[in-house]
C-alpha cells in the first residue's frame, strides 16, 4: 500500500513539473503504445505500456536507447530496458530487454511522421531467452 501511495505520489509530482522536450507516440500495431523523449539527443527514453490483455495483466517496459547518427530518411537506436508488471504480486520484474529500433520516415516534408522496427531480445531470469518483434507509427510533436 505504502508503495502504491509512493508511486502516486511520484508520478503526480513528474507530471506537475515542466519539462521543455520533444515528445513522440508510438503506436506499435495492436501490441504496445509507447511514449518516448527527444529522440535527436544521443540518450533517450521510452515507455511502452503493452495494452493487448486484461487490466491487471498489462506489461510496462522502460528502456533507455543509445541514438545513432540520423540520416536523412532513417535512425538506427539500441538500448536496455526492463519489462514489469506493476498490477500483480510481489515480483513484478517480468525480464529485461535490448531493443534495437529503425526509424524510418518515408515522407520528406512530414518528418514528423515514421514507421519504426523494432527487434528485442527478452531476457528471461529462469526461463532463458525469447525474441521479440514489433513494428508500429511514431509521431514527433516537434519538426525534424
Amino acid at each position: 500500500m505504502k508503495k502504491t501511495i509512493l508511486f502516486s505520489f511520484v508520478l503526480l509530482l513528474a507530471l506537475s513539473t515542466r519539462v521543455q522536450s520533444q515528445i513522440s507516440v508510438t503506436s506499435y500495431s495492436i501490441h504496445a503504445l509507447g511514449v518516448n523523449t527527444n529522440k535527436e539527443k544521443k540518450i533517450s527514453a521510452e515507455l511502452k505500456v503493452f495494452l493487448n490483455r486484461e487490466f491487471s495483466n498489462t506489461l510496462t517496459e522502460v528502456s533507455g536507447m543509445y541514438n545513432f547518427r540520423r540520416k536523412k530518411y532513417h535512425q538506427f537506436s539500441a538500448g536496455l530496458g526492463a519489462n514489469f508488471s506493476p498490477f500483480t504480486g510481489p515480483d513484478r520484474l517480468i525480464c529485461f530487454t535490448i531493443p534495437v529500433q529503425l526509424e524510418i520516415s518515408p515522407l520528406e516534408n512530414f518528418k514528423q511522421l515514421s514507421v519504426i522496427f523494432e527487434v528485442s531480445p527478452e531476457l528471461f531470469p529462469e526461463d532463458g531467452v525469447n525474441m521479440r518483434h514489433l513494428w508500429g507509427v511514431r509521431y514527433s510533436f516537434s519538426k525534424k
